[in-house]
């Protein structure tokens, strides 16, 4: 590539910055990374009662932060902030020169009712449970929820690093703005260059929306990447940095 490429790492709920700092170790040296902590995230104080949370205005941060870094950005965006960084393509889209999305969470993306009605069973159970762990336990409680099995298999600053973000659990759940609207109209409209990535093994709250998404973006491809599942970024940040050096550094954009 004639120019080293500029990333945006976006995190998911319950996480910051400092989650995605194995895979850029992975990353060639010479790219150009930056990792955002989202309003609300991370160990900094909040700027307000949190009411602001979501959507809206976390892809005008990101969006703020692709112009700081000259545009031509590649997001990265797991999770939660798959519908931020479509948020920031709508708002902004001459700032980025493609998106990777892993595994994205909400129906909105999806036509079928039938694969609206298996989604909202399973997305049901997941955030019912960690709702129900949140009231009865609290919040740090509802993050161990969240994070599932993997969580106790983590090395005690990577399970640090998810506790400190346990207050953000409340805005999620209720406390912030809805996300915003989204659906396959909108997506329609989105003509940057997409990767929907998503693990084969990964639940129906996770699988549904993501193959919705990449068949609503008319620029985008989607892959599914084998024996993995929802936590694979922290759990393998080896093999999640392989596929984002393969989607920008394969060639595509040089």
């Amino acid at each position: 590539m004639a120019n080293p490429p500029k990333i945006l790492f976006v995190h998911g709920a319950a996480a910051d910055a400092r989650v995605w700092t194995p895979i850029i170790a992975a990353l060639p040296a010479e790219w150009q990374t930056e990792a955002i902590t989202l309003s609300y995230f991370g160990e900094a104080e909040w700027p307000d009662d949190g009411s602001r949370f979501g959507p809206r205005l976390h892809a005008m941060e990101v969006a703020a932060l692709a112009d700081a870094m000259g545009g031509d950005v590649h997001l990265v965006c797991w999770s939660y902030a798959v519908h931020v960084g479509l948020q920031a393509l709508l708002d902004a889209p001459a700032r980025f020169a493609s998106a990777l999305f892993y595994e994205a969470g909400l129906a909105q993306y999806v036509s079928d009712p039938d694969d609206r009605a298996t989604y909202g069973k399973d997305a049901h159970s997941m955030y019912g449970a960690v709702g129900a762990v949140m009231q009865k336990e609290g919040p740090e409680a509802a993050v161990r929820q969240l994070v599932g099995r993997s969580f106790a298999t983590l090395a005690q600053d990577r399970q640090a690093m998810y506790l400190s973000n346990a207050p953000m659990l409340s805005l999620l759940m209720g406390g912030g703005e809805p996300p915003t609207e989204i659906g396959p109209d909108k997506l329609a409209t989105i003509k940057t260059r997409c990767c929907v990535a998503m693990g084969a093994n990964t639940r129906p709250a996770f699988s549904i929306p993501s193959k919705a998404l990449a068949q609503h973006l008319p620029n985008a491809t989607l892959d599914i990447v084998a024996g993995a599942d929802h936590f694979m970024p922290e759990t393998n940040p080896a093999l999640f940095a392989a596929i984002v050096e393969d989607w920008i550094g394969g060639g595509a954009f040089g």
